[in-house]
């Protein structure tokens, strides 16, 4: 068959060799099959435009208010009305390729979600489990919801940050996981936050910014809010003794009265799963103690050259030299020494 390869059709050459047309596979081709689309479109007036700027065209319309949903049927009579010679193939293949369809999914090209694997967060310490959610809040003068975005620590349930505005974006969430982020990075423990699967949450740019700090996050099954519990119960509380008995003015009121109940549920606000005690007081029993810090000690030059003896006299007379006392402060910062006669 390589013989006349060229020179016959395949199935004349099948039937030569006595074997079914349906028997036979065919070597798979690297090309797509059939007709290569189109590059280029045609006017009314016989002009010649390329794709791109069919796709401005589409993008054009799309900006009209309302024309946000429209499908690609609806454009491409709108396209025709422009002295477009196209049909709703065309159409249908340059708004896929330029994620334009209605109601499209845009998938992320990142690496794959990390999903819990535990119903209940169970750590042993502070700053081990993270949970993070947004919650609306009715602003009544302005008659409109704003988002609340709270991170909170699972051991201690103290509320770590928060931050609250008309929307939440990305670049809201990355401000509000640094807040958090700065002051713990000598944790000694891994950090794992968990959030659902929210579009802020999910946006590779908040993704990148855990993964920097090397903090693991994971995301809760879709419509199981109990996965991320703590956070939930929260959110109950709050409604409950906050959002249900007050009346925000403005934007600024609700921001006041949000950081009033902040330190309130911290400080205050006892908890009957922490033994009848305030958030703040478990994160203050746990703290890893921090040294002060010292001047560095070094031994001057010209001790090194002395003998023992008389490097520590003249120790003592550089102590009883350096002793004061800070009068009106009150303190002593050394003991006062007295200067003795080496005669």
């Amino acid at each position: 068959m390589k013989f006349f390869e060229g020179r016959e059709s395949t199935r004349t050459m099948l039937g030569w060799c006595g074997l079914s047309h349906s028997s036979y596979y065919y070597r798979p081709k690297a090309k797509r099959p059939g007709r290569r689309p189109s590059t280029h479109t045609l006017l009314k007036d016989g002009s010649l435009v390329g794709n791109a700027t069919v796709v401005i065209a589409i993008r054009f319309l799309l900006s009209e208010e309302f024309m946000i949903v429209t499908g690609y049927h609806n454009l491409t009579a709108d396209l025709r009305a422009e002295s477009f010679i196209i049909n709703h193939k065309k159409v249908y293949r340059l708004m896929k390729e330029n994620r334009l369809l209605c109601g499209a999914v845009i998938r992320g090209d990142g690496e794959k979600r990390r999903f819990v694997r535990w119903r209940v967060q169970q750590p042993v310490g502070p700053m081990e489990q993270l949970c993070m959610d947004i919650k609306y809040v009715y602003v009544h003068a302005d008659r409109r919801n704003a988002l609340l975005s709270t991170i909170q620590d699972v051991f201690t349930r103290k509320l770590l940050a928060q931050t609250i505005w008309w929307h939440m974006r990305k670049e809201q969430v990355i401000y509000l996981l640094h807040r958090v982020l700065q002051g713990n990075t000598t944790a000694t423990t891994e950090i794992t936050i968990r959030n659902d699967n929210g579009s802020q949450f999910i946006a590779h740019a908040v993704r990148e910014c855990l993964k920097e700090v090397n903090v693991n996050q994971e995301f809760t099954h879709v419509a199981t809010p109990e996965e991320n519990s703590f956070i939930e119960a929260y959110h109950s509380i709050l409604e409950r003794q906050v959002l249900q008995n007050t009346e925000f003015s403005s934007m600024g009121h609700c921001m006041e009265v949000l950081e009033r109940w902040k330190n309130f549920y911290n400080n205050r606000r006892r908890h009957g799963s922490l033994g009848r005690k305030t958030p703040q007081a478990i994160w203050d029993e746990h703290a890893l103690p921090v040294e002060p810090l010292r001047h560095p000690s070094a031994a001057k030059p010209e001790q090194k050259s002395r003998p023992a003896s008389e490097a520590r006299q003249s120790s003592d007379g550089d102590a009883a030299c350096m002793a004061f006392t800070f009068v009106e402060a009150g303190l002593t910062l050394l003991p006062a020494v007295q200067q003795t006669n080496p005669k």
